[in-house]
């Protein structure tokens, strides 16, 4: 259950656009900011990847290709 909660929020704070927050007294390291950004990063290649893919599968309906 505290895995679902968990994916649930970070599902909900990965569909905003990547916006980093910080201020100069409370800035991560470098190794965390640039993990942050990274995750953001394959979220959203995730997300086109599934709309492309559901792309070509309605292209190859249309055309009859399989």
């Amino acid at each position: 259950m505290t895995d679902d909660v968990r994916r649930a929020r970070i599902v909900r704070e990965m569909e905003h656009p990547f916006v980093p927050d910080y201020d100069a007294g409370t800035m991560p390291s470098p190794d965390k900011r640039a993990a942050y950004a990274l995750e953001h990063i394959a979220y959203r290649m995730g997300q086109l990847d599934d709309k492309l893919g559901k792309l070509v599968e309605a292209i190859s309906a249309l055309t009859g290709s399989h």
